[in-house]
């Protein structure tokens, strides 16, 4: 259960330094960074994920990004980084998922190997209230000794793009789009089944890479936690 509120609170992130590109209204440029801190359904702090733009370049008619992610707990333990590669394509903006199954591959199964087989979310270029959005996906298994020892998948169905509500943060007050998601969430160990489901509400704008907010609810509808935009440089 820790494993999926991570990777919900996650949900639920340049060749040359100097060089920046811009796309979708967003400048992405090495050495920007951004901080999402982490809270329980009682506003109590449980930690923050720190993100640094390590690099930023052209591969073909796309801008991609690297982005280091460092989470760091209530207490201020620090787990593993992991990238997240961003791909801007002039039309849409998709995240590769790929570095949270990194995370949990470095704290859980050190030994294993990952293999994915679908990793990305993708964002359109402009937002509209009552516009659908398309599934995302995640899907891995984690292989020791040539035999499997989990399989994990998680999709996000049922996107839409609901209203527009202003949001401030520490980071600033942001005109933004409220996006509900039914998130279902499997896993099987030594071929044991896990699920879960829940909803996310996620609150963005089309100038910024990561949520101004996220909000994850039980399959009851009560408040698990939530996430807030509180630095962006």
């Amino acid at each position: 259960m820790k494993v999926l509120v991570f990777l919900l609170l996650i949900i639920t992130t340049i060749t040359s330094k100097g060089w920046a590109q811009d796309c979708l209204g967003m400048t992405l440029k090495a050495g920007t960074s951004y901080e999402m801190s982490t809270f329980n359904a009682k506003d109590k702090p449980t930690g923050k994920i720190s993100y640094q733009v390590k690099d930023v370049h052209k591969e073909g008619s796309s801008t991609v990004m690297d982005i280091t992610a460092q989470f760091e707990d209530e207490k201020g333990k620090q787990r593993t980084p992991y990238v997240i590669h961003y791909t801007c394509t002039g039309n849409e903006l998709i995240a590769d998922l790929s570095g949270m199954m990194q995370s949990m591959q470095a704290t859980a199964m050190k030994d294993a190997e990952m293999k994915l087989k679908s990793n990305k979310l993708v964002y359109p270029g402009k937002l509209s209230v009552g516009q659908k959005l398309s599934d995302g996906q995640m899907e891995a298994e984690m292989v020791s000794n040539g035999n499997t020892m989990m399989n994990m998948n998680m999709v996000m169905s049922n996107r839409q793009v609901e209203s527009k509500a202003p949001i401030t943060t520490p980071a600033g007050t942001f005109d933004t789009y409220k996006i509900k998601s039914d998130m279902s969430f499997e896993s099987r160990v030594m071929g044991i089944p896990i699920r879960n489901s829940m909803q996310v509400v996620s609150y963005r704008v089309d100038s910024q890479i990561f949520d101004i907010k996220s909000e994850t609810y039980n399959k009851n509808g009560k408040l698990m936690g939530y996430t807030l935009l509180t630095k962006a440089n």
